[in-house]
């Protein structure tokens, strides 16, 4: 039987371990009085509740799952693992898929909704589900040897800090996925009169943002690799010339994958 014990954050370490969703998103050294804090905690952790129950992420309701999937599927190191950890795991589909493609490994997701959380773990199957924060996850130092975590650093407030806390937990190597090179816009809510990110898409990162991650982490980069969707299709794969073409017009589209050595 697959052993699925949480390897937790040590209780001489200052974050708690407990397994429900952090208070905050918010980036750590961001200000924090009690008179701000809570209203920050509230919104974020009330919004990706409600998103939670108005879509699913999985490869039956969104397009981009496949081809996300695939691009993790390339990046994994060649070499066996005997744990892995999938931070903001959403509802686990990723996690499922990684643990049977890995078998034998331990295998854990970690996600800020509730909901979600909920959701992944309703099937009882190898995959232990926890809540907590990108910021301070409820895991101990060097907890596990692969760290994945996928299009979720270009949606926070402080990347850097969140990808030191990937560093952290991981023992060698962290794998990453952000959309490429995407143009930051925002527009402006009709209904409350605020401006917000544009798909909630704060952060662009190519291969020299995916470096800045890596040296303010003390890690480094091993590989990238550039997925554009169209171009897995078989007819740019079985006729080069035409994927030679249009490369101009869709080169900076589609997601960047890296992968890092820690430790």
């Amino acid at each position: 039987m697959t052993d699925t014990s949480l390897p937790s954050r040590p209780t001489s370490e200052p974050a708690s371990a407990d397994t429900t969703p952090h208070a905050s998103e918010r980036a750590p050294g961001a200000p924090s009085a009690a008179a701000s804090e809570p209203a920050r905690a509230d919104t974020l952790r009330a919004f990706y509740e409600y998103e939670a129950d108005t879509y699913h992420i999985d490869e039956e309701n969104e397009v981009a799952w496949k081809h996300r999937r695939d691009l993790v599927h390339r990046m994994l190191p060649k070499e066996e693992h005997e744990a892995f950890l999938d931070v903001g795991c959403g509802d686990g589909s990723l996690s499922l898929d990684l643990h049977s493609k890995l078998a034998g490994t331990r295998a854990f997701g970690c996600e800020l909704s509730l909901r979600r959380v909920l959701r992944a773990g309703a099937d009882k199957r190898a995959v232990r589900f926890t809540g907590g924060s990108i910021y301070e996850l409820p895991f101990a130092t060097n907890a596990v040897p692969l760290v994945v975590c996928t299009d979720l650093l270009e949606h926070l407030d402080d990347p850097e800090q969140a990808f030191k806390e990937l560093a952290r937990v991981s023992s060698k190597w962290v794998l990453v996925t952000t959309p490429y090179c995407i143009d930051i816009e925002k527009t402006l809510c009709p209904h409350c009169g605020d401006d917000y990110f544009l798909y909630g898409h704060q952060h662009s990162f190519g291969k020299e943002g995916m470096q800045k991650l890596a040296d303010a982490a003390g890690a480094r980069v091993e590989r990238y690799d550039h997925m554009i969707p169209l171009f897995e299709c078989r007819r740019y794969k079985w006729f080069p010339p035409l994927k030679w073409l249009v490369w101009s017009h869709f080169k900076n589209t589609g997601t960047l994958g890296a992968l890092f050595r820690v430790g």
